[in-house]
């Protein structure tokens, strides 16, 4: 009877290495948490705000966005929908200016896609802000001659 516990135990040990090491047991979906995607930036000239921020909340019940922008008077909370596989973002919010959609993926580094709206379509790229800073002077335009 003695003899027959290592087998068990052995049987229950390779069980589980298989069980981790099949592919049904790779996780195949984002980690759930909140990822900041933001350009936003304050003009040297007169301390206006630019830019927009995309903030994608994922929990296990539901994904949602919130939407940021300068000249909005509030941040905007909408649904979004999320591929986990291909990470393809698409949402669309109302604003008081009309509707903004945005169509693209995310990834590690930065929210890529196209941002449509009443000003019509125009590409987006927006970094991943990893932590909480002030916000970034915009940069000045930068002109002048080849000498």
């Amino acid at each position: 009877m003695s003899s027959a516990r290592p087998i068990v135990r052995f049987g229950v040990l390779v069980g589980l290495v298989l069980a981790a090491a099949s592919p049904a047991a790779a996780r195949t979906s984002w980690v759930s948490g909140t990822y900041v995607y933001a350009d936003l930036c304050t003009m040297p000239e007169d301390g206006a705000q630019s830019g927009r921020r995309i903030t994608l909340k994922r929990w296990p019940k539901g994904d949602n966005l919130v939407y940021e922008g300068a000249g909005l008077p509030a941040p905007i909370e909408t649904a979004v929908t999320v591929d986990d596989t291909t990470k393809d973002v698409a949402f669309h919010v109302e604003t008081s200016a009309g509707g903004v959609s945005f169509r693209g993926t995310a990834g590690p580094d930065a929210l890529i896609g196209t941002l449509h709206s009443a000003d019509g379509s125009q590409p987006l790229r927006l970094k991943r802000v990893l932590r909480a800073r002030a916000q970034d002077t915009c940069p000045g335009e930068t002109t002048g001659s080849i000498r």
